[in-house]
């Protein structure tokens, strides 16, 4: 008899925990701090300071705005001043004329007008792309950024 039970509930644990998990899609998306602080009085309730709550939603949204991931370009080019816009778009064309492969942005620092070049993942990767353009375009600099991801077809 307990060699019965001790089955029934070896077996209704592990399936008591699949049920709990599964929810309607609308249930997943909600925001886990609001989720939190919204736990019914029987359950821990979690209270927060209000700059608290504000600086976690500036969190979200600054992450929201982020576009790629970590990486590194190599900065090719950097200039103000009158005709500073116009070098920036020919410096551009020749970079992408000598290296077809490799992606080149445009970037407006104000007051700086710039062009930044490929989408390296690692800083070995960028070294390697540094070494290839400084005899090309003087003075190439390495700098962090937010890369975009290639489609791996």
């Amino acid at each position: 008899m307990r060699l019965n039970v001790f089955y029934i509930v070896f077996l209704l644990v592990p399936l008591t925990g699949l049920l709990g998990q599964s929810g309607s899609r609308a249930a997943r998306n909600v925001d886990p701090l609001r989720r939190l602080m919204d736990q019914p009085d029987d359950q821990v309730r979690i209270e927060a300071d209000s700059l608290l709550v504000v600086n976690y939603y500036k969190h979200i949204d600054q992450n929201k705005q982020i576009s790629g991931v970590p990486g590194y370009r190599i900065r090719i080019f950097s200039d103000s001043g009158i005709g500073a816009k116009e070098e920036q778009q020919r410096v551009r064309a020749r970079f992408l004329s000598l290296y077809p492969g490799v992606d080149a942005y445009y970037h407006y620092d104000e007051p700086f007008f710039k062009v930044y070049v490929g989408d390296c993942r690692t800083k070995s990767e960028a070294l390697k792309l540094y070494d290839r353009v400084k005899n090309q375009f003087p003075n190439p600099i390495l700098v962090e950024d937010y890369i975009r991801i290639k489609n791996i077809h």
